[in-house]
């Protein structure tokens, strides 16, 4: 299956913008195949995903090469919207940086699509009915597998791929068994690429 890095610009732009907004600022590879069929988790249940994530694995992120120690925290606010915030450290500026946005469901009949959305981002609730965050798969406790894509034209689409981790070292019993599922999902988990989360800095160092 053949990907494509280079697409007409515009297209990227307008695709980009809806999932800069899934979490902080993420990369989308081009594939040359319609968006496959997945399911999205029903019932989903905000309380028990609230807390903080570690990112582990995702497709390319070219536009945050320097970027380490990724992580999302949520937390369920009184009028129902989940806060998300992501942080990481740049290890070109040698700085903690952050970003606290929200997420919520398009429409509860269609599970755990979220749109998530960030003050800079310039993305609304109209410019997707779909969202831009599918939680496709967690157990709430140890591991939750976010997909996105994003048809944009005959037989070519746009996909973002995400492995979390309630731990930022998973044991490589649960990183094997998340890979099984991916693969069991029919996803293409070869052009995943770990995160870098070793000797994370903590806020106190320079």
């Amino acid at each position: 299956m053949r990907q494509y890095f280079g697409l007409v610009i515009v297209v990227f732009y307008m695709y980009g913008l809806l999932i800069w907004s899934a979490a902080k600022v993420k990369a989308q590879i081009a594939f040359d195949v319609v968006c496959p069929n997945v399911n999205i988790v029903q019932d989903f249940d905000m309380q028990k995903y609230s807390g903080v994530w570690f990112e582990i694995e995702s497709y390319p992120d070219m536009i945050n090469e320097f970027d380490i120690c990724v992580s999302l925290s949520y937390s369920v606010q009184t009028d129902g919207v989940l806060q998300v915030v992501s942080s990481w450290f740049n290890t070109s500026s040698k700085a903690h940086e952050s970003i606290q946005g929200s997420a919520r469901f398009v429409n509860p009949g269609l599970g755990a699509k979220l749109l998530v959305t960030y003050p800079t981002s310039f993305v609304t609730e109209s410019m997707s009915t779909d969202g831009n965050f599918w939680i496709i798969e967690t157990d709430y406790k140890n591991y939750a597998i976010v997909f996105l894509c994003l048809p944009i034209g005959p037989n070519i689409s746009f996909q973002f791929l995400s492995y979390l981790s309630r731990e930022r070292f998973p044991f490589t019993m649960g990183l094997n068994f998340v890979h099984q599922r991916i693969e069991t999902l029919g996803l293409d988990r070869t052009l995943l690429k770990p995160i870098d989360q070793t000797n994370c800095p903590s806020k106190a160092e320079k």
